[in-house]
């Protein structure tokens, strides 16, 4: 059975079941003023302020949200987050024209997020200042389809009407500062773009880095940190495990801490990409050092999700237009499964893929072969920093790495059957049995930095 966000034991899931059971008004408060080290830009510091401002949410909803409402760091009493929240979905201002509390999907982590080609689960957006703006207009905020414009307003009213308190200074004396302009002789398009490029300013040096226990274990054994230049990802395993296993026969492999023989088995069976068992060909779409190809696989999550609302086999008999008739991006096909919803569910990147100009256009294929494959394909997601981000998946469907992984085995069983609608081709090459789960979480803790410091909270 799919294990759901619900099912996660902490104080903010259940809290979350309350809400939507009463429909009480929580109104999130805006979260702590930035702690800005000094050597962060005066940009970044004002894009730090504006992703914690609430009053970009729209006066109609239930709750006040920001940007760092769904992107934590250290702002919970619960623990240090990845730049994520606690929930399988983030919630977002309940209306009465559109009664849910949910989003979409969980919300990943921003990390590295400068450095994808393509942003959103769905690969919705193509930047940074995109994706803020889309965020800043949208149902995140509580805007519903047809407000953008009342939305554009609000964010020019409250950086004219903001006001310095104490050490803060305006937005319009920090815009000054920083534009060299007056916001008050900009348009409202203008300073909208001048918001969504301080934000941005703020989040790209968020950054995994390569000081987990597993980078220290590949520096240590002199491993090859990451693919060479147009290697397969695939080979690139391989040699890795010709070279442990020279380093094992002259007993010269240095396990080093925090990466035991566990996590060393572990790492085996993640990239090894054929055989006959420990197969788990994560490597194939996980290649170091991102842990992701920022590409688009269908490994069945969508299928899973939608097959347990409605029963096993709904997905593959769910009608999807075809090339020549498909409007996208489709409300209905990005929706999450409910009983009352038959027909509706998260195709992902199905709604954006170009039919012309996507690197995952395969020659000769036809507009209709090409957005067929693309049906339930989603974004690899970095497997970096773990612990500080479930739960798992683009649904938030699984509280713990182990259940995921399960989950994994699960479906990649079924496609080999070919039970999975339209499966990516390397999920029905994982083979792992229940003994290969312990060791595989355990070298994916081992991708965990240390992110108590400072450095993290600006």
């Amino acid at each position: 059975m799919i294990r759901t966000g619900s099912e996660i034991p902490c104080r903010a899931a259940r809290l979350k079941l309350v809400a939507i059971a009463s429909f009480v008004l929580l109104g999130f408060a805006a979260l702590v003023q930035s702690q800005t080290p000094a050597n962060v830009s005066a940009e970044a510091r004002l894009g730090a302020r504006l992703f914690h401002d609430d009053r970009f949410s729209t006066p109609a909803g239930d709750l006040m949200n920001s940007c760092s409402s769904c992107h934590l760091f250290d702002e919970d009493p619960q623990g240090i987050r990845a730049r994520a929240d606690f929930f399988s979905r983030s919630w977002v201002p309940f209306r009465m024209e559109d009664p849910r509390r949910d989003a979409l999907r969980n919300a990943p982590t921003i990390f590295d997020a400068a450095l994808m080609p393509r942003l959103h689960f769905d690969g919705e957006f193509a930047s940074l200042e995109e994706l803020v703006k889309a965020t800043l207009t949208g149902r995140p905020m509580g805007w519903l389809e047809g407000e953008q414009a009342r939305a554009l307003d609000l964010i020019r009213q409250v950086v004219l009407a903001d006001a310095a308190t104490g050490n803060q200074e305006s937005y319009r004396t920090q815009f000054k500062n920083v534009y060299s302009v007056s916001v008050e002789s900009l348009s409202r398009d203008e300073v909208v773009n001048l918001v969504a490029k301080a934000i941005s300013a703020y989040m790209r040096p968020m950054k995994s880095e390569r000081t987990a226990p597993y980078d220290r274990f590949i520096e240590a054994n002199k491993l090859e940190a990451s693919p060479a230049t147009g290697e397969d990802a695939k080979e690139f395993g391989r040699r890795m495990l010709a070279r442990i296993a020279s380093l094992e026969a002259k007993q010269e492999l240095k396990l080093t801490a925090g990466f035991d023989a566990e996590a060393l088995k572990g790492l085996k069976t993640f990239v090894t990409s054929s055989g006959s068992f420990s197969v788990g060909n994560c490597v194939a779409c996980h290649a170091p050092p991102l842990f992701s190809d920022f590409s688009f696989h269908n490994v069945g999550i969508s299928q899973s999700e939608y097959d347990h609302v409605h029963g096993e086999g709904s997905f593959s008999e769910l009608e999807i237009p075809s090339a020549a008739s498909a409007v996208r991006p489709s409300a209905q096909f990005r929706e999450t499964p409910a009983a009352k919803k038959r027909g509706c569910a998260d195709l992902g990147y199905w709604n954006f893929a170009n039919l012309k100009t996507s690197p995952l256009r395969i020659a000769n294929e036809s507009d209709e072969q090409f957005l067929q494959r693309m049906i339930g394909t989603f974004k690899t997601p970095t497997l970096r920093n773990l612990d500080f981000s479930p739960p798992y998946m683009h649904t938030g469907g699984f509280p713990t790495i182990e259940s995921a992984l399960g989950e994994l085995m699960r479906l990649s069983e079924m496609a080999r059957a070919g039970e999975v609608r339209e499966a990516d081709k390397e999920l029905a090459k994982l083979s792992i049995s229940e003994t290969d789960i312990a060791p595989l979480a355990a070298f994916l803790r081992t991708l965990n930095q240390n992110l108590n410091k400072a450095a993290h909270r600006y």
